[in-house]
């Protein structure tokens, strides 16, 4: 017996009813007319922070230091952020060549952080309500970091703002409740300094 999918439009009328068709894997395959993270967006799921201090890059890899930490203040149950990008923006940079590039990791449960100066910004408009918090330079357990971005590089210039690289997540990290979400940069020279931020969707998920 074929199998049947019926589909419903927003306003609740009845579409069509058709069989499944899979390929020879067995896949089913589906496409959508809306780019990708529209309908995450559209229910107002969709947040984003960036760090207001600057905060030095590293010369060594990230251990025990975060340069913007961002804690997922929900109840153990409650909802995780799956992170859709991170972003690192040099702020401060100098008349030398130089480099860098991201890092990242997600810790375990732990203590909250002390609120710093960032504002969650909704992606549709929407006014911020959720429990996320944050803070600039916090002090974590390594839970294992990793480089999230290809390094940015670039020639002699002035001590002005300058490179920014962002990294397509793409729900590949995930920060449950009590847990938080850590970055860093490092640098090819001490005393360049950055900004950091990540966007993400606010879900009900089981973390098997």
């Amino acid at each position: 017996m074929a199998d049947a999918v019926q589909g419903t439009i927003r306003n609740g009328v009845v579409y069509q009813q058709a069989t499944i068709a899979l390929n020879q894997l067995g896949e089913q395959l589906a496409a959508t007319g809306l780019p990708r993270g529209t309908e995450m967006v559209r229910r107002g799921t969709g947040w984003a922070t960036i760090s207001t201090s600057a905060v030095a890059g590293l010369v060594v890899r990230p251990t025990t230091t975060a340069a913007f930490e961002i804690f997922n203040g929900y109840a153990a149950g409650g909802k995780s952020l799956i992170i859709d990008q991170l972003f690192y923006f040099n702020l401060v940079s100098t008349n030398v060549i130089e480099s860098f590039s991201g890092w990242a990791q997600v810790t375990a449960a732990k203590a909250a952080v002390t609120s710093g100066s960032f504002v969650v910004r909704g992606s549709s408009g929407k006014p911020y309500g959720g429990p996320v918090i944050a803070a600039a330079s916090t002090t974590v357990i390594d839970s294992g970091w990793f480089p999230w971005t290809n390094a940015f590089s670039k020639g002699a210039g002035g001590v002005v703002p300058h490179g920014a690289v962002i990294a397509e997540v793409d729900g590949r990290l995930i920060v449950p409740p009590q847990c938080s979400l850590c970055l860093h940069v490092v640098s090819s020279l001490v005393g360049q300094t950055f900004t950091q931020g990540a966007r993400w969707y606010e879900e009900q998920l089981t973390i098997e």
